[in-house]
C-alpha cells in the first residue's frame, strides 16, 4: 500500500453530463457525470464523493457515491454518480431557463480519500442563448 508524500492538492472538478433516469410524481433521478482532474504527481485513491449541484444558483441535486475510483496522476476519470432531486425543482428549473440569456452551473464538493478530505468547487456556463439564437455579442 503506498501513501501519499504530500498533502494532495485539490482536484478540478467539471460537470460533464447529467442524464435523466426514472421519474416519479415527486421525484427525479438523475445520474451526474463528473470529470475529476487529478493535478498531483500521484494517482488519487478515491473511496466518496459527495457534491452539491446548482443551475442558475438554485440547488437541483446532492449526489453522494462511495464507489471507489483511481484518478489517475496528471490525469482525469469521468465519475457518475445517480442522485435524485424534486420533480418540482426540475419543473422550476425548466420554467426559468427561458428567463436567464444563459444557464450557469456550479458543482461544489468534498472527495473522500483514505485518511484525507479534499474539496473542490467549480462553476460554469451550459448554456448560452445567445449563441443557440444566432445573436453575437462579439465581432
Amino acid at each position: 500500500m503506498t501513501t501519499m508524500p504530500v498533502k494532495p492538492e485539490s482536484p478540478e472538478v467539471l460537470l460533464v453530463n447529467v442524464i435523466p433516469l426514472d421519474t416519479t410524481m415527486f421525484e427525479q433521478r438523475l445520474q451526474v457525470d463528473l470529470r475529476v482532474r487529478n493535478p498531483n504527481n500521484f494517482d488519487l485513491e478515491v473511496t466518496g464523493l459527495d457534491f452539491t449541484l446548482h443551475l442558475n444558483n438554485q440547488r437541483l441535486a446532492r449526489g453522494l457515491t462511495n464507489k471507489a475510483a483511481t484518478i489517475p496522476r496528471l490525469g482525469d476519470s469521468v465519475v457518475s454518480v445517480e442522485t435524485t432531486t424534486s420533480t418540482l425543482d426540475v419543473i422550476r428549473q425548466l420554467l426559468n431557463f427561458r428567463e436567464h440569456q444563459e444557464v450557469t452551473y456550479q458543482v461544489e464538493g468534498v472527495l473522500h480519500l483514505q485518511g484525507t478530505r479534499l474539496p473542490f468547487e467549480n462553476k460554469g456556463i451550459l448554456i448560452d442563448t445567445n449563441q443557440l439564437s444566432g445573436t453575437s455579442t462579439g465581432s
